[in-house]
């Protein structure tokens, strides 16, 4: 039986699955034709204390008969189940945060916790650009002049002002110096090594802070505004049908008989 290499979330390593299904499709993806394709492959875990079910997904990138390549040729295998990434609601999240994020999650999964770090640190970099210089971003006005472009807000400097602003605290500050550290050894050509288990620590860590300053901000706005609406004072019954009553109370209109005048045909009787 053929297999497939996929990261097993229980047994927390890479593994040759055993393959038992896939489903394979492309598309033209751009006004040029380019080709998109996908492969979904479905098997379980070898390992005897474990034989969980695995899903994955691998990207197309070679097409046969397509600019000479000889056969069709896919990426590695992404888990998508069980635990796939993680899911944000908020439709404020940046792209450059939410691309670094799953780039993150892939580097994980195929065991490169090195590139892991280093696009968790381009995520929090994200965040931070996001939430604090659109905060200052001066609204342009058909008159005022063009502000002049600011200084890109690193890393550094922008989880200590995160810090001073009160949007997160002491305890999620010291993890993203901690997250900084790591980013800036990976970064560069240092001989280090990151485990799978604090690659993963940052993974949440960052996964928690995205969730807490858009997806929970947004629900708490939610809520505060339905709350709001709760507390508006609301009608009686006597003032939501006191118009009914008004109407009521109207005269009613003069007989239509009663502006005809003698001898008018309009007054004859009905003939038998």
């Amino acid at each position: 039986m053929s297999t497939f290499i996929i990261d097993c979330p229980r047994c927390k390593a890479k593994v040759a699955a055993e393959h038992r299904g896939q489903v394979d499709w492309s598309y033209a993806g751009d006004d040029e034709g380019e080709p998109i394709g996908h492969r979904v492959v479905i098997g379980y875990c070898p390992s005897p204390s474990c034989q969980i079910p695995l899903v994955g997904r691998a990207e197309q990138f070679g097409f046969q008969g397509y600019q000479d390549w000889e056969d069709d040729v896919f990426g590695d295998v992404v888990r998508v189940y069980p635990e796939p990434a993680k899911v944000f609601t908020s439709y404020r999240i940046p792209g450059a945060l939410s691309h670094s994020l799953a780039e993150a999650d892939r580097c994980l999964q195929v065991g490169a916790n090195i590139a892991a770090c280093v696009m968790l640190g381009r995520a929090l970099e994200a965040l931070c650009r996001d939430v604090l210089q659109k905060a200052e971003k001066p609204e342009a006005t058909a008159n005022a002049p063009s502000a002049k472009p600011t200084k890109r807000l690193m890393l550094g400097t922008g989880i200590r002002e995160l810090r001073d602003r009160k949007i997160i605290d002491d305890r999620l500050y010291d993890w993203s110096v901690s997250l900084q550290a790591m980013r800036n050894l990976a970064a560069h050509p240092e001989d280090i090594t990151v485990s799978r288990e604090d690659a993963q620590d940052l993974q949440v860590f960052v996964n928690a802070i995205t969730e807490y300053v858009y997806d929970l901000t947004d629900r708490y706005e939610e809520f505060k505004e339905r709350e709001a609406e709760a507390k508006k004072p609301r009608r009686s019954i006597s003032e939501m049908f006191s118009c009914v009553a008004q109407l009521s109370t109207l005269p009613n209109p003069p007989e239509q008989n009663a502006s005809k005048t003698p001898g008018d045909p309009r007054t004859a009787p009905d003939m038998p």
